[in-house]
């Protein structure tokens, strides 16, 4: 074969191969289009739900807005089977905007005392006893809406034996969020109009191991930095 011919038939196989293999790139791409096409067609999670519904517990506690202790946060709850419940906490009266427009706050998150437990040492400190809060003289609650647990004293009762969460997401005070997210403590000195109290440690004892986490440290069993020992 001559050099000539030898070229010519070497390009024919090169625009072949060529041919091919952009024929099983358009191939591919239209069958990723039709996928995603179909993908998107599906309603994402139809199984479960609106995950924004169910939020109809509805209670209002104050000592949650360091800028004004008094004033009521709005908790609009829902009840989650790993935990107790989970819920919204809106300023109402007392943002920046004045105007009784809702602002999401904060969030919180509810658990039992036996979850509380499970907790590392250094994260208790971040949790509320609902015992110590929900109480006239604590946090002065009100039950708007008893919601799914259909009765206001059961749902007080049942709050009662829990530990909360709050975290701040949006200081009412501030006019955008430009703060990190960080955990209010709602039991802070600050918070029950004790911090100018130089007699507090002599009033407040520290607790033992009956009435506080002292030196009982959580379980081995669970992922944490820190000290561990024997399960409860």
């Amino acid at each position: 074969m001559s050099e000539s011919n030898k070229a010519k038939s070497d390009f024919g196989k090169k625009k072949l191969v060529l041919s091919v293999a952009a024929a099983s790139l358009a191939a591919v791409l239209v069958m990723g289009a039709n996928s995603f096409q179909s993908l998107a067609a599906k309603p994402a999670n139809a199984s479960l739900g609106n995950p924004t519904e169910g939020y109809d517990i509805h209670v209002t506690v104050n000592k949650h807005d360091s800028a004004h202790l008094d004033a009521h946060m709005d908790h609009y709850c829902k009840l989650d089977p790993r935990i107790v419940a989970v819920c919204q906490l809106y300023a109402t009266e007392n943002n920046i905007a004045n105007d009784e427009t809702p602002q999401l706050s904060q969030i919180e998150f509810i658990i039992t005392d036996e979850q509380y437990l499970t907790l590392p040492l250094r994260e208790r400190a971040n949790w509320h006893n609902h015992a110590v809060e929900l109480s006239p003289e604590r946090g002065m609650p009100t039950c708007e809406d008893p919601g799914a647990v259909g009765d206001c004293s059961t749902l007080v009762s049942v709050l009662q034996g829990t530990y909360g969460k709050v975290i701040t997401v949006w200081d009412p005070s501030d006019p955008i969020p430009n703060y990190p997210p960080y955990a209010f403590l709602v039991d802070s000195p600050f918070a029950l109009d004790q911090d100018l109290n130089d007699d507090l440690e002599a009033e407040w004892q520290v607790g033992d191991d009956s009435t506080g986490s002292a030196d009982d440290v959580p379980p081995c069993s669970i992922k944490q930095a820190g000290p561990c020992g024997n399960a409860h």
